[in-house]
């Protein structure tokens, strides 16, 4: 006779199986493709199997039901491609991984070429930055950002725990969004020592 926790565990040791096989079939794709593309070998090591928090941040966004989501500093746009809205737009400074995710996701997303200051659409319902802002110091996001402000409906940030690891250079509080922003929300994936942070812009 099988006990039911007996079945319980081979279930999920099967299912940890196919994960790690999952995951590793995707690092071995996306290795191919930082050769062919020429982009940073980092992305190859977090393909979307490896990391749940992009389902977070597309349940976050997609529970506002936007019209246009623009990130920023997208990398292979995992992100955006689970997020529910008509107008997407994904821009990267790495020419090669913005053709890579042109392969990956074909012509449901944008992929323009640029940074924060490429950013030329009259109105953005949800801004995402996330993946990058810690490696930039306190005051040069402020100053990135406030072009955008004025037309942006929500922000969405990650900020690294206080307690996290040296690995990352800063450690921001997003501060200096009090004047111009109220957060709305602020959401912890598991296994991730950061949170995501949803802004309204106010002014």
């Amino acid at each position: 006779m099988t006990f039911p926790t007996f079945r319980k565990i081979q279930t999920a040791n099967r299912l940890s199986l196919l994960r790690s096989l999952r995951i590793g079939i995707d690092r071995l794709v996306l290795t191919g493709l930082a050769r062919i593309y020429k982009f940073d070998p980092w992305h190859a090591q977090a393909p979307a199997s490896a990391r749940a928090y992009r389902r977070t941040v597309a349940h976050v966004v997609n529970e506002l039901k936007p019209a246009t989501v623009v990130e920023v500093g997208c990398g292979l746009g995992y992100v955006l491609a689970l997020i529910h809205a008509p107008q997407r737009y994904v821009y990267d400074v790495d020419e090669g991984v913005i053709r890579a995710a042109r392969l990956l996701h074909g012509r449901r997303i944008a992929f323009p070429h640029g940074d924060l200051l490429s950013v030329s659409l009259a109105h953005i319902d949800v801004l995402i930055l996330v993946n990058w802002i810690h490696e930039i110091s306190a005051k040069r996001p402020e100053g990135l950002m406030a072009p955008l402000l004025p037309r942006t409906r929500f922000l969405l940030l990650d900020a690294i725990d206080p307690q996290a690891s040296s690995g990352y250079r800063y450690k921001h509080d997003f501060a200096f969004l009090l004047p111009h922003a109220r957060r709305l929300s602020v959401t912890r994936p598991l296994d991730e020592d950061r949170s995501f942070h949803l802004f309204r812009i106010i002014s």
